[in-house]
């Protein structure tokens, strides 16, 4: 028995010392460790810095991802595209659209400061499109969680309007008054110009013309009643009725009203020497006006510098109107030279996301480089310049006068002429020189079209 009971001390202290585990219920296991190999979840996923596009002819997206990953195709093409109309589908599946396609087992090592770069081709031409607005939802095959495997970009296409170009002469007997009309929401200011018979003091009659209106609809006037209009020595005075409500009331509207009578007056010195503008109310100095605007000093007529021609499209016509860039977000400092402010000035077409603006110069246009003459400023571009816009001249007139009013806005720069490769752009818009050099013309956006014009 002793040797039994010996065998049976053994085997239990063999039994509670193995690693054996037992699961002895109703034992309560909460307090115990699970180990498991970590598994490092992907973090890949898309960017663009595109929402909205205009007759765009490419679209960059990223491939981005917070960690060190290694991805493989093995695929020619690596994004499909679906198109939507509203809620309609349009085309599903679209592919091959890379510029430069990926090869078969192609490699790459993207993280956080190296995404990978595609451009995919999205021409109107392209993708078989009629003008209209659709909704693109990109798809990348690279990614698994279908979460942040596609994006959607807003896509225009709209090669229905015309542009008529910028006058250098006034019509017979006239003097070209250039005023500034707002547009039907209030989103910004468009200059036009009209063309009138002069009968009293010019700088009346561009206040008179801004009181009378658009001729063109799509437009409205913010200036109403003004007393009086006074021109001493260059200095103009407006005198304005404090009974009229519509010049201090609303923040937009008191703001575009101010620049409506400060642009149209100052560019009356195409006539007249403009040194300064003031207004009184009643004929009472005021501190501040226009919801809040600073009138305790004249206000000098100088020059803007770095304005973007940007494009508005209203009732099938483009407009181009001034955009003063924000130079901190643009790069531009005081110790670039003229043609750093060039090529920061022109990459701005496209960084700038104005909701109301259109570019006039298509993505897909490369400034090369810039050099300065004296006060004529050469822009090189690369031969990508030639495909912009190849079945719609006006439209080509309207990116050449865009350049011209832009890159004059620089300081030192009078003038510009365009190269393609070091070379002269010849016969590139019909009626018009583009071999030498350009000044911005006098007269932009004529606001009624002769025949002669069409």
């Amino acid at each position: 028995m002793k040797v039994f009971s010996n065998i049976l001390i053994i085997a239990f202290i063999g039994l509670f010392s193995s690693t054996y585990l037992f699961n002895l219920s109703p034992i309560n296991y909460k307090g115990t460790i699970e180990i498991e190999t970590p598994v490092e979840k992907s973090t890949l996923s898309l960017a663009t810095d595109e929402e909205e596009l205009l007759n765009p002819e490419t679209i960059t997206i990223n491939h981005m991802s917070l960690n060190e990953e290694i991805i493989k195709s093995v695929s020619n093409s690596i994004f499909t595209v679906t198109v939507y109309d509203g809620n309609t589908l349009v085309r599903e599946n679209i592919d091959n659209l890379e510029l430069v396609s990926p090869t078969n087992e192609m490699t790459i090592s993207i993280n956080s400061d190296n995404p990978m770069i595609t451009t995919l081709d999205i021409s109107q031409k392209k993708m078989n499109l009629e003008d209209g607005t659709y909704d693109f939802v990109f798809s990348s095959n690279l990614i698994s969680d279908e979460d942040k495997s596609s994006i959607s970009v807003k896509i225009t296409y709209d090669n229905g309007g015309n542009y008529y170009p910028a006058l250098n002469v006034p019509e017979t007997g006239t003097k070209g008054l250039t005023i500034y009309f707002a547009t039907e929401n209030g989103d910004t200011l468009i200059p036009v110009t009209r063309f009138v018979v002069e009968d009293k003091s010019i700088t009346r009659m561009a206040i008179e013309q801004l009181q009378n209106g658009p001729v063109n609809s799509g437009f409205i006037t913010l200036i109403g009643d003004v007393n009086n209009t006074t021109y001493n020595n260059g200095n103009v005075v407006i005198d304005l009725p404090g009974s009229y409500e519509g010049y201090d009331n609303g923040s937009t509207g008191g703001i575009l009203a101010y620049e409506a009578f400060k642009k149209s007056i100052f560019e009356v010195d195409r006539y007249w020497p403009i040194y300064s503008l003031s207004f009184t109310v009643d004929r009472n100095k005021v501190d501040n006006y226009f919801h809040g605007i600073d009138l305790t000093n004249s206000l000098p007529n100088n020059e803007d510098n770095y304005l973007l021609y940007m494009a508005y499209k209203i009732n099938d016509r483009y407009y181009l109107f001034d955009y003063k860039i924000d130079t901190a977000q643009a790069g531009i400092t005081s110790n670039d030279t003229v043609e750093m402010k060039a090529q920061k000035l022109f990459d701005a077409y496209a960084d700038s996301n104005i909701p109301y603006g259109i570019s006039p110069v298509p993505k897909n246009v490369v400034l090369q480089k810039a050099a300065l003459n004296e006060n004529n400023l050469t822009l090189d571009f690369s031969e990508s310049i030639l495909n912009a816009y190849s079945d719609k001249n006006d439209l080509r007139h309207m990116m050449i006068e865009s350049f011209v009013y832009t890159f004059t806005t620089i300081p030192d720069v009078d003038s510009i002429n365009i190269t393609v490769n070091g070379q002269s752009l010849n016969n590139y818009v019909e009626g018009m020189d583009s071999t030498g050099i350009l000044y911005p013309p006098e007269f932009i956006n004529p606001e009624v079209i002769q025949e002669t014009n069409d």
